[in-house]
């Protein structure tokens, strides 16, 4: 089974863990070596890389999200509010062909 250190559960919440690309072609989800990449087109400049990144999961998990940590980090930490490992999974499962239950 695949440890997923990126992704927990919290107080009815999601925690997810994002490793950052910024300047990129597209705007898209990877998975490599058990993390979660998130590839934008923002630059990280005066916090736009990090309002993309908000809107982008917004509309990905379809929840209210909170950047907890990582406000100049390529590493954040994000909080996915009212959400449950299921429906998060589920979502990424759209995207990310080798993520395993």
């Amino acid at each position: 089974m695949l440890e997923r250190s990126w992704l927990k559960p919290d107080n009815g919440d999601v925690i997810i863990v994002v490793n950052v690309k910024t300047r990129q072609n597209e705007d898209k989800f990877e998975f490599d070596q058990e993390q979660l990449i998130v590839k934008i087109t923002a630059p990280p400049l005066r916090g736009k890389a990090n309002k993309k990144l908000i809107r982008l999961l917004r509309k990905k998990f379809q929840t209210d999200v909170i950047l907890e940590a990582g406000q100049k980090s390529s590493i954040k930490v994000f909080r996915l509010k009212n959400s449950t490992l299921k429906q998060i999974l589920s979502f990424l499962e759209e995207e990310l062909t080798s993520i395993k239950s």
